[in-house]
């Protein structure tokens, strides 16, 4: 029978990084963690980790093993979390953040509603744009608009999502409509930040510098220039819908457009994630996906 001794140790050393991280987050010794280590490879007859001077690297059999094992704990933890549902109403504070408009849009009706719902829950949302470190600043979960870089988070997608280059009709009345990403060199393109373009060419991911009279940190305000004619806009497809159904913008370089932005929602891989967080998560999923 398969026994669990050494496995909590593991999980902790791969999830932290180092033996040390590890053992204070158990409250442990880090040579009960190294000793623990020792006993789960001597017990399975494989070498999970690689120790160097600075950090743990997982072997391929390592990884293979940490996944199947993290799977686990988590079905135990739901398993835990479930129970204490039947016992208890959720209640504390949840600390996330959203991008701008789509938080505005989006977020905020279904939070309003999950308050309802869960009264003696206190909601703190966070809509800046900036993209904020989970666990370092002390957040809950994330709703994030983008591709999904690697991480340690855990992550659940809401739904793809399209980013559009699209002009006001006047503007590609006078200027011409784009043809392939390389016309956009002489086009006025309004940028987020100091952001390249990027494009599906030749089946691979491309990024073009674009230059443009325009820049901000701030979507709404680049579609309000677009729509006036100043120049053509990349962004994310809730940004300008409405705009696209009125005729105010018209779509370009639709055959370009990449395939790997989605919505998602990430939290920190947490032991124990509180059943207020667990249950917004799976709240935000679920309403999401019809009001997209």
């Amino acid at each position: 029978m398969a026994t669990t001794d050494g496995v909590t140790e593991f999980l902790a050393v791969v999830e932290r990084g180092t033996f040390t991280r590890a053992a204070e987050e158990l409250g442990v010794s880090k040579s009960y963690v190294s000793r623990s280590l020792t006993r789960l490879e001597a017990r399975l007859g494989a070498r999970l980790l690689t120790r160097t001077t600075r950090r743990v690297l997982l072997t391929d059999i390592g990884r293979h093993y940490y996944q199947r094992c993290r799977q686990a704990m988590d079905d135990l933890d739901a398993a835990e979390v479930e129970l204490s549902d039947l016992q208890a109403r959720p209640k504390g504070k949840i600390r996330l953040t959203a991008p701008g408009v789509y938080a505005e849009r989006y977020v905020t009706p279904v939070l309003v509603e999950f308050t309802l719902m869960y009264p003696e829950v206190e909601i703190h949302l966070d809509t800046q744009m900036a993209t904020v470190d989970l666990i370092a600043d002390g957040y809950d979960l994330a709703v994030r608009m983008s591709s999904l870089e690697d991480s340690t988070l855990i992550a659940r997608k809401v739904q793809s999502r399209r980013i559009l280059v699209c002009g006001a009709p006047d503007y590609l009345a006078r200027q011409g409509r784009p043809a392939t990403p390389d016309m956009l060199a002489r086009h006025n393109c309004l940028r987020l930040g100091n952001m390249a373009w990027r494009f599906s060419m030749n089946d691979q991911i491309r990024e073009v510098r674009v230059h443009g009279s325009w820049s901000s940190d701030n979507g709404s305000a680049l579609v309000t220039a677009a729509r006036a004619g100043i120049g053509l806009v990349r962004i994310t497809d809730y940004y300008v819908a409405l705009e696209i159904e009125r005729g105010e913008l018209v779509t370009v370089l639709e055959d370009y457009e990449v395939d790997d932005a989605a919505t998602w929602i990430l939290f920190p891989n947490r032991l124990h994630l509180p059943t207020r967080v667990r249950l917004l998560i799976e709240f935000l999923v679920d309403s999401l996906r019809k009001r997209n």
